[in-house]
């Protein structure tokens, strides 16, 4: 491929590109850099480096090199994709779009790194490029399966529910083992005994690789449509199923994540955290944090009904911030080894690092959402860096939160969730956690009661609205108005209003969440009360 630059310098990267295929990093980082000696703006080998930066732990010179290879505005379609990649890799969502955006770009990239660019878009809250992108890929390729998923995906995003369900037919259609469409198809709606896929996921559930991917779609989708239809025995079955498989694609430990709340425990003291960053941030962010499915998209989406309030969704650019002020990558979260260094990083970098990014999350609001519930991990650094922030946490039924983890497949989120102890243990370090942060930050962090946001939520609404410094307004309750788009697991629920009858829901499957039930006793014995 000629990427219009040296002969040489292109020989020395094609020579990094073969020995990083083969595994030989040392002699990749060697082949790389001896090509930027030649050619210092060779993007491709800047990207290639940067990649082994990352590969060896050298995580701000991985992304200072990455932001070098962006500086060199590169027009090529397969740059600009792995540019991309790499840019995502660092959360410069800013960066990310731009690179996406030359329409030569979705004109002649191969559709298939176009749904992956897609994806890429849609999860860093660019909706509308990623809706623009989609669809010159699908006029270039009308029946293209992936690019058919993705789409289906933007729909139900944007609350169009049949436009969703049509994309993920045709995309079934074009490729019977898409098996994540199956089970985007079943979230789409409640399904009925007139109409319901259950007969075609039976028959693609003995289709599936055993133990793959593809065989926990098809059990989870398998799972929600006979849980619609009353189905509690199959779909239990289902759900075991699913969870067995996903359980054995993961890497978990509960034991490490209840070092990490020790960890965090001894390290943030009232000492800590009495020194915080003075940087000015341009626009205010409001953390929504809880357990995954404890209400936060719900929150995030009265919030956004506010005119001074942007919804930015589900980023990771704190802990982004966080990383590179520590040298150190982490895939999900947090991890022990930045717990270790937080004690020492500057946290005016980190307060300037975000306020580089929040320009372009708050879309020009004077306040904005950030909703990644995992982000209760860093509340206490959050406390240091931005101590202008607003922090609300949803606080709901231990049972009802821990069985709704239980019957959702994340992506790449929430690997605690697929064994009931497990799962049950993770809540009870999280509410551990949570328990140290109001003792060490009073007054920082509002709690809110799913149960009160459904059931009185005009009242709270308010009480939230004062907390983030804000007036009430009657948009905050109308979260069933059209417009906005929401890429997550609760997409379609948040967008039917409020409802107050999803709690309990674990209680048709009782006889088989005795494991969860007796871990969680602390949890009810700590509320007075028992499982209800």
């Amino acid at each position: 491929m000629n990427f219009h630059t040296s002969h040489n310098a292109n020989s020395l990267w094609h020579a990094g590109e073969v020995a990083a295929d083969q595994k030989r990093w040392s002699e990749a980082e060697r082949a790389y850099r001896e090509a930027l000696a030649l050619e210092p703006g060779h993007v491709p080998s800047l990207i290639g480096l940067s990649t082994m930066l990352s590969r060896r732990g050298a995580h701000r010179e991985a992304h200072a090199t990455t932001l070098a290879a962006k500086a060199q505005q590169p027009a090529h379609p397969a740059l600009l994709f792995a540019l991309a990649q790499r840019l995502r890799h660092f959360h410069e969502y800013r960066l990310l779009e731009e690179c996406l955006a030359p329409p030569a770009f979705a004109a002649q990239a191969p559709v298939t790194a176009l749904a992956q660019a897609v994806v890429m878009l849609s999860s860093i809250g660019a909706h509308q490029s990623a809706v623009q992108m989609a669809e010159t890929a699908l006029r270039r390729e009308p029946g293209h399966a992936a690019m058919l998923y993705v789409r289906g995906n933007l729909h139900q995003f944007d609350g169009g529910m049949e436009a969703a369900e049509q994309c993920y037919e045709a995309a079934i259609a074009a490729d019977p083992r898409l098996f994540q469409a199956s089970w985007m198809l079943a979230a789409a709606r409640t399904q009925t005994p007139q109409s319901n896929h259950v007969e075609r996921l039976k028959s693609q559930l003995e289709q599936a690789t055993p133990g793959g991917q593809g065989e926990a779609y098809v059990a989870f989708g398998l799972h929600k449509e006979l849980h619609d239809l009353g189905d509690y025995e199959g779909a239990w079955a289902a759900l075991a199923r699913g969870c067995a498989v996903k359980r054995q694609l993961l890497n978990y430990s509960l034991a490490d994540d209840a070092a990490l709340v020790d960890g965090l425990v001894d390290l943030c003291t009232p000492g800590f955290l009495q020194t915080t960053s003075d940087i000015e941030q341009p626009a205010v962010p409001i953390f929504i944090i809880g357990m995954h499915r404890s209400g936060t998209s719900l929150l995030e989406r009265m919030l956004a009904g506010h005119t001074l309030v942007g919804d930015a969704g589900e980023t990771g650019v704190f802990g982004a911030q966080m990383q590179l002020a520590a040298d150190h990558r982490v895939p999900d979260r947090i991890d022990a080894e930045l717990v270790r260094r937080a004690s020492a990083i500057d946290y005016d970098q980190v307060a300037r690092g975000y306020a580089r990014q929040a320009q372009w999350l708050s879309r020009g609001n004077a306040m904005f959402t950030e909703k990644l519930p995992s982000n209760f991990w860093n509340l206490g650094f959050i406390a240091k860096a931005l101590p202008q922030a607003r922090i609300v946490h949803l606080v709901r039924d231990p049972m009802d939160t821990c069985f709704s983890n239980l019957r959702t497949l994340f992506s790449e989120a929430a690997t605690y969730s697929y064994v009931q102890e497990e799962l049950a243990g993770f809540y009870l370090q999280y509410r551990r956690l949570m328990r140290h942060w109001h003792a060490v930050l009073p007054g920082r962090v509002l709690d809110v009661s799913y149960d009160d946001l459904v059931q009185h939520p005009e009242a709270t609404a308010a009480r939230i609205a004062a907390h983030c410094g804000l007036d009430y307004q009657s948009g905050l309750v109308d979260v069933a108005r059209s417009g906005g788009s929401m890429a997550t697991a609760s997409a379609a629920l948040a967008r039917q209003g409020i409802r107050r009858d999803r709690g309990h829901v674990w209680r048709h499957y009782q006889r088989y969440l005795e494991p969860m039930a007796q871990t969680l006793r602390p949890a009810y014995a700590g509320l007075g009360v028992e499982p209800a």
